[in-house]
């Protein structure tokens, strides 16, 4: 009996130790989990913010949307028989932006996404989602004026095909506007610091 008096605190001691060690030990690792989740969000945010801004510009260079509009504006005259600025054409193509969209297929399917605001997630699969179906509709229609046909020079073929093209862009146009648009609210959000504060912390 007194044996076990004389060992038994010891016993406590080293038992309690080893507790607070293994707690201690859990806590730095979460700690340190925390921290890497923590790089790894910030570093999704840079690339998608670095992708999301080139892409803004891209489409705003003067061979898109600018030229797009001109079109617009001048093939609606041609559809309605005005006069329009003969000079202007898609003989140099209809120029398709070449959308970015590394940051998305890198980081869309990983547990990063877990740790960004759910309106930053939102708002990118927005983005490409609208990217992915802007590239659909100039292919459609760049291979709806690739086909064959045997009557391109007459006067009714180029009637209808440039009433196409004046219905083509009026849909090309305003989607283009509106995925500035949000490029522009998608900016605006990562790089507000109330993002950062509204990230789930794990």
């Amino acid at each position: 009996m007194r044996s076990i008096r004389k060992w038994l605190p010891t016993l406590l001691i080293q038992s309690l130790m080893i507790i607070l060690s293994v707690l201690a030990a859990l806590a730095v690792n979460k700690w340190q989990e925390a921290r890497d989740r923590a790089r790894h969000a910030g570093e999704a945010r840079v690339a998608f913010g670095n992708e999301i801004k080139a892409n803004h510009d891209l489409l705003l260079s003067e061979a898109h949307l600018p030229l797009h509009r001109v079109l617009q504006t001048e093939y609606a005259k041609a559809a309605k028989g005005e006069s329009f600025d003969t000079t202007i054409s898609f003989e140099t193509s209809v120029h398709p932006p070449l959308f970015r969209d590394a940051a998305w297929r890198s980081f869309s399917t990983a547990s990063v996404m877990a740790d960004l605001p759910p309106q930053l997630v939102l708002a990118f699969a927005d983005i490409y989602h609208s990217q992915d179906s802007l590239d659909k509709r100039i292919e459609g229609f760049l291979n709806a004026q690739a086909a064959p046909r045997s009557d391109r020079e007459t006067p009714a073929y180029q009637k209808d095909v440039t009433r196409a093209i004046s219905l083509f862009l009026n849909d090309l146009v305003p989607a283009e506007e509106r995925l500035v648009k949000t490029y522009t609210h998608a900016l605006e959000r990562l790089a507000s610091r109330s993002t950062l504060d509204d990230a789930p912390t794990k």
